[in-house]
């Protein structure tokens, strides 16, 4: 969750999904970053569901990256990521890093963090992430 300013100038909190590419050297040479088209309901429980697509363009073979806030999409990212990466490192939830140092905690708590090998559907996100009873 990113806090930022909206049009009153009062901040306000949104979700997003964010996808980071490395050189052989490990220096960022790509990132990426989807937002929520909302802002995020504080003390409510939520399920975001990110997707990184590495062949969504089956033409150029270049990947999209997908957010998913309960069962609705969020913006989307087309044409990311030319060339598909494995990760590797460590998997970032709830904090950021800038210029080396970390910071940007989320004062939340994680209930659950589940991690797929592949892209997912819409409806395979539907039936297989998001529990019953959980929309949003």
């Amino acid at each position: 969750v990113v806090k930022r300013e909206n049009d009153l100038g009062q901040h306000i909190y949104l979700w997003e999904f964010a996808r980071t590419a490395v050189g052989p050297d490990g220096t960022v040479t790509q990132s990426t970053v989807v937002p929520a088209t909302y802002e995020a309901q504080v003390g409510t429980r939520v399920t975001l569901t990110g997707v990184f697509n590495a062949q969504a363009d089956p033409e150029t073979g270049d990947g999209d990256l997908d957010l998913y806030v309960g069962q609705e999409p969020q913006l989307q990212e087309v044409g990311t990521f030319p060339t598909p990466q494995q990760g590797s490192g460590e998997l970032s939830w709830g904090r950021g890093t800038a210029a080396g140092s970390t910071g940007h905690y989320f004062t939340g708590a994680l209930e659950q963090l589940r991690v797929w090998s592949g892209a997912m559907t819409v409806d395979q996100i539907r039936s297989q992430v998001l529990a019953p009873g959980i929309t949003g």
